[in-house]
């Protein structure tokens, strides 16, 4: 019996270790104000806002995750490359070891949590799997990728392109000048747009749930397709999903 406690003890050690460990990364680089901005990451958050200047500022911080090890931490490596026209962040956890359990070998990749300044009217380009992600203030294109993380966007203008498996997507414009994407399997699309705003809506799903505050002319309309102009019509709006709901309001 003390040797099985021994044994849980000297397992649990690490992840205990862990809870007082992180690991932080600060870098400033140059990005053009028409430059790329490209993140690619796992788990934990992404936090992005604008400023004149043109560079990107990054912060990141590892932290242990539930079930992490300090030295997954440690091992976990912030890559940042490129140039004034295009800036590449990466998550690296390549040297990050699987670990022997009582369930086989585990990998357990430590959350990142980004807080990055950039361009107003540069382009955005986000790939991560259950990180949770905000940017506001963006002009320029933003490109996002998720599986179940969710997603919000305020005080945005450019064209969005967006595609999640199970998170949730809300969006609030400030004007609506370019044709715009949004994809998903089971998640909620909250767009919020000015009263004003022209577009044509493109909406299809199998199981497709739609409320709008937007009257629509309607082209054609049927159970899982709303497909018309608002306001005159404009760029379009395209949304399509499986089993998700899309929400239109003013504001």
């Amino acid at each position: 019996m003390r040797t099985l406690l021994a044994t849980v003890c000297l397992a649990l050690a690490p992840v205990a270790l862990a809870a007082a460990s992180e690991k932080r990364v600060h870098k400033t680089v140059p990005l053009d104000s028409g430059g790329i901005l490209s993140i690619n990451t796992h788990n934990g958050s992404i936090t992005v806002t604008t400023w004149n200047e043109a560079s990107a500022d990054i912060d990141a911080v590892i932290e242990p995750g539930d079930m992490a090890y300090a030295e997954d931490v440690q091992k976990t490596e912030i890559r940042i490359s490129g140039s004034p026209s295009s800036v590449r962040v990466e998550s690296d956890y390549s040297a990050v070891p699987g670990h022997v359990s009582w369930f086989g070998v585990s990998h357990s990749n430590p959350p990142v949590r980004y807080t990055i300044k950039m361009p107003a009217t540069a382009r955005l380009e986000i790939d991560d799997h259950n990180a949770r992600v905000r940017i506001t203030g963006l002009r320029g294109d933003a490109e996002v990728h998720s599986h179940n993380g969710s997603i919000e966007l305020a005080d945005f203008s450019g064209a969005a392109n967006i595609e999640t498996h199970n998170g949730d997507v809300r969006v609030a414009y400030t004007r609506f000048e370019k044709g715009s994407s949004f994809q998903t399997h089971n998640g909620t699309l909250d767009i919020r747009l000015p009263a004003a705003a022209r577009f044509h809506l493109n909406a299809d799903g199998h199981h497709l749930g739609f409320d709008s505050e937007f009257p629509l002319l309607a082209q054609r309309m049927r159970e899982g397709r709303y497909v018309g102009d608002v306001n005159g019509g404009g760029p379009e709006l395209r949304f399509s999903t499986h089993n998700g709901s899309l929400r239109l309001k003013k504001g």
